[in-house]
C-alpha cells in the first residue's frame, strides 16, 4: 500500500485532476479520498452562515455557549480524529 498526500485548491468548478508519480503500476487500484474540512480562521463568510435546519441552529446555539463559558474544547485534527475512531473500535495498535 502506498500513501500519497496532495495539498490542491478546490476551485468552484469542484474539478480535480491528479498526475500520480510514475511508480504507481497501472491497473485497478482502490483510492481513498480524504477531504479536511477548511479551517473557518481563514474563511470569513463561514463565521456568519445561516443556519440551514433547527439542528444547524441548535448545534451552533450550544457552541456559541461553550464558547462563552470557555468550554469549547480545541478541534481534532483529522489524524486525532482517525486515530480515536481506531481507539474506540479496539484496532489500535500496542
Amino acid at each position: 500500500m502506498q500513501t500519497l498526500t496532495f495539498e490542491c485548491e478546490i476551485k468552484p468548478d469542484r474539478h480535480l485532476v491528479l498526475h500520480l508519480p510514475g511508480d504507481v503500476v497501472p491497473g485497478r487500484h482502490r483510492i481513498a479520498l480524504v477531504i479536511d474540512p477548511p479551517d473557518t480562521a481563514i474563511i470569513p463568510h463561514m463565521e456568519s452562515m445561516p443556519a440551514r435546519t433547527p439542528l444547524w441552529a441548535q448545534l451552533e446555539a450550544l457552541r456559541q455557549q461553550a464558547e462563552a463559558e470557555g468550554t469549547l474544547p480545541n478541534a481534532l485534527t483529522m489524524d486525532e480524529i482517525l486515530s480515536e475512531v481506531q481507539r474506540l473500535r479496539g484496532e489500535e495498535d500496542g
